[in-house]
């Protein structure tokens, strides 16, 4: 796709002319060489490569990309082709290619596309502020209503949280409502596993002591994308506040603030290990903070408590180190921190590649605390929210969302 300016002498095709009552989304198309122009309202104007509208045609001889069954390939469309002639109605352009194949398309589709890349979706970021943008809906309704389901995803989507509140205390309720937002993701730790205080605790969630904000599991490969953490019991009043952190703000502080030591964590891989003996020994290099190709923020993977030796080379290594202290200072900082006491029936939903949690300490004398936790691949949730979207926010649907700490 192209969107600067042309000089080149235009070729102009069969486009009639609007109407004022014509709802066509640009005013007239024709073309210029190997590209394509759109003329807008207001004198704007934008091209798309004709190789790219020959690619675009899904008819029933080049099949449907969005199905799999797609018989056209980008091989098969020559560099330098070109349109013979070009309709445009209301809704509907048809375009007959030089070999005589006929190709039709969405009025609005191209025009959404001409002199445009991708529309990127923009996180929300927040710190200890966002309290008054929480997004909190009830357990019921996320249940058996669609539409309030896609607002608590749109939720998950804009700040990387949201709370469901009336939930059942009960351990099948887990798998109920987690359920609706894609299927669970089963671990080595189970499918839905119970974090309880104990004394013989297997992993520091089932200590009573505090935990710095981190992301679940950086030492897989692909870490959990979504997490849900249903409180059965919490002792409320003996402590044990959830701590959340926005780590794509820390991260965008850091970038402002000490832009070398960002540059490390995305640029430098950070080994991550997890072992239990005999039964699993879980080891990746990944980098702490993802990026993707325009340079936004995509995926933050951080666990100190999950820190394997690093290696680097000798001129890096305290620089590296450095930068994990950096982004640890910013994560207790309790300006970057929501803190929220967990009630039995409440579900704190989070995005685990954007999301950091942890809890202050607790004392297990006064009372037990119980959660009941499960995960959700995040592509199963996005998938929920493009599907709904669809329905009830159509342009919101082909949004590229932030796809987490993939690299």
């Amino acid at each position: 796709m192209f969107n600067s300016e042309s000089n080149q002498e235009a070729t102009m095709l069969d486009t009639p002319k609007q109407s004022s009552s014509d709802p066509r989304p640009f005013r007239a198309m024709r073309a210029e060489g190997d590209r394509i122009a759109f003329d807008f309202d207001g004198g704007k104007v934008a091209w798309l490569s004709s190789r790219w509208l020959r690619l675009a045609c899904e008819c029933e001889i080049c099949g449907d990309t969005a199905s799999g069954k797609r018989w056209l390939t980008p091989a098969d469309v020559p560099a330098r082709i070109r349109p013979t002639s070009i309709d445009a109605s209301a809704s509907e352009v048809t375009v007959t290619w030089e070999d005589g194949h006929v190709s039709r398309y969405a009025a609005r589709f191209l025009a959404d596309r001409a002199g445009s890349g991708a529309v990127r979706f923009q996180p929300d970021l927040w710190d200890s502020d966002l309290g008054a943008r929480l997004g909190r809906f009830a357990f019921d309704a996320v249940v058996e209503d669609d539409e309030t389901l896609f607002h608590s995803l749109r939720a998950l989507r804009d700040h990387g949280i949201a709370m469901l509140t009336g939930v059942p205390a009960e351990t099948e309720a887990t798998a109920r409502v987690a359920g609706r937002y894609g299927p669970i993701r089963e671990t080595s730790y189970g499918k839905v596993f119970d974090l309880i205080s104990r004394p013989d605790a297997r992993v520091a969630g089932e200590t009573a002591r505090a935990q710095i904000p981190h992301t679940d599991e950086p030492f897989r490969y692909s870490p959990p994308g979504f997490i849900f953490f249903h409180a059965i019991r919490t002792g409320a009043g003996a402590g044990g506040t959830s701590l959340m952190v926005d780590g794509f703000h820390v991260a965008e502080l850091m970038r402002t603030g000490t832009p070398k030591l960002f540059e490390l964590l995305t640029r430098h891989g950070v080994t991550f290990h997890r072992e239990h003996a005999g039964e699993v020994f879980f080891s990746a290099e990944a980098h702490v903070i993802s990026l993707d190709a325009a340079g936004q923020v995509t995926g933050i993977r951080y666990n100190d408590r999950c820190l394997a030796p690093q290696t680097a080379p000798e001129d890096e290594i305290d620089g590296l180190i450095e930068a994990l202290a950096e982004l640890t200072r910013l994560i207790c900082d309790p300006q970057n921190q929501f803190q929220h006491q967990l009630q039995p029936g409440e579900v704190l939903v989070f995005d685990n590649q954007r999301v950091m949690h942890g809890r202050s300490a607790f004392d297990p004398t006064l009372a037990v605390r119980h959660l009941r936790s499960c995960n959700i691949d995040r592509d199963g949730v996005h998938s929920a929210l493009r599907t709904l979207a669809r329905r009830f926010a159509p342009d919101e649907a082909e949004t590229v969302l932030y796809q987490g700490a993939i690299f």
